[in-house]
């Protein structure tokens, strides 16, 4: 036999993801208008200038997506004249720190109590077997360029597994930083994970572990990943671990298909979102039961954001852990699942310590 070498096949995303250092004048025009999403712990894919809004991904460029929870965005995709892949610390060395003087009003405690009866009520009818509602804090005003650059300094700086996201114009963005993976599509299986069940990272780990409610909140998000994936080809699943982040631990068990054909990214979107850890399980009508319970518009919280590459490699995260604004407010989210044995104070203290996490996570 002919010992010929073989030349490697090129990798289309290889180019993408080759890190680079934009100069000044870039990272300046990416605070005005950008976007942001973290491929890994070390690489960033930023983005710049006025971006191209479109119903469909590009087909030879970076294309971010990113629709409000609701998925009623038409042009939901945004394709950029510039981006690059960065190091997060070589752009957190281009970018100015400093305190934050933005304050905060609390959530609407007693609107909440309403919400956590009304879901236990539908918990007992059987209409519900899990509802995720969603509360805010807010603060005047949008967040200026300055804040911007701030809380990006602060993401580069935060431990692994945290995913930041964002984008923005001079009228309204969101950024963050999310534990939540909805799906990987590396072109040959799709990763994606559940995580439910969430207390404060100093809880003994076998008290966690073993909690019925925890446990049972987690094994309603699993099970429903599990059957919305299962048509797609045969599914393997890890064990459920304790996955602590900060100052916040979760349960969480990752899941993967090898499907014969990959669907399209939205028709993934459409299979996967909203998850049971962040809208309600059974699915069913999960717009209308979304609305009566939040009482408000979520925006862009808990909705799924992503990133294509031209070869079809794509991710796709779940908005949370982040804020989001316009011209006249900023508001930080949180969300807490309510299940049968859920406790009222201890689903608050929830919400206010992920919105701490948050806020802390973006250095305000």
């Amino acid at each position: 036999m002919l010992n010929v070498p073989i030349t490697p096949r090129p990798d289309p995303a290889a180019a993408w993801l080759r890190r680079s250092s934009p100069s000044a004048e870039s990272v300046r025009a990416f605070l005005q208008s950008g976007a942001l999403f973290a491929w890994s712990d070390d690489r960033w894919i930023i983005a710049w200038g006025t971006p191209e809004k479109s119903a469909q991904p590009h087909p030879e460029q970076l294309s971010f997506y990113g629709p409000d929870f609701m998925l009623r965005d038409p042009q939901p995709w945004r394709i950029y004249p510039r981006a690059a892949a960065v190091s997060p610390d070589g752009l957190a060395q281009q970018l100015q720190g400093g305190p934050s003087s933005r304050v905060w009003r609390p959530f609407d405690t007693t609107a909440f109590t309403a919400t956590f009866h009304a879901v236990q009520a539908a918990l007992k009818r059987r209409e519900l077997s899990k509802a995720v509602p969603a509360v805010f804090e807010e603060s005047a005003g949008p967040l200026q360029e300055a804040e911007r650059e701030r809380a990006l300094r602060a993401l580069a700086n935060l431990p692994a597994g945290l995913m930041p996201y964002g984008c923005w114009d001079a009228d309204r963005g969101c950024l963050g930083a999310s534990p939540e993976l909805l799906f990987a599509n590396d072109g040959m299986e799709i990763h994606t994970m559940a995580v439910a069940g969430t207390s404060q990272a100093g809880r003994a780990p076998d008290e966690m572990m073993d909690d019925p409610k925890e446990r049972s909140e987690h094994s309603l998000v699993l099970e429903d990943l599990t059957a919305k994936i299962r048509p797609l080809g045969t599914v393997t699943r890890g064990a459920t671990r304790l996955w602590r982040i900060g100052i916040l631990s979760h349960l969480r068990t990752d899941l993967r298909v090898a499907p014969a054909q990959t669907p399209p990214f939205t028709d993934l979107v459409g299979l996967l979102h909203p998850t049971p850890a962040v809208g309600i399980a059974p699915r069913g009508d999960w717009r209308g039961w979304v609305e009566r319970l939040d009482g408000t518009d979520r925006g862009t919280f808990a909705a799924p954001f992503g990133l294509a590459l031209p070869d079809g490699t794509a991710r796709c995260l779940v908005a949370i852990r982040g804020v989001q604004w316009n011209r006249v407010i900023t508001r930080c989210g949180a969300g807490c699942g309510l299940v049968a044995g859920s406790d009222l104070a201890r689903e608050t203290a929830e919400l206010r310590l992920k919105l701490a996490a948050t806020r802390g996570n973006l250095g305000f």
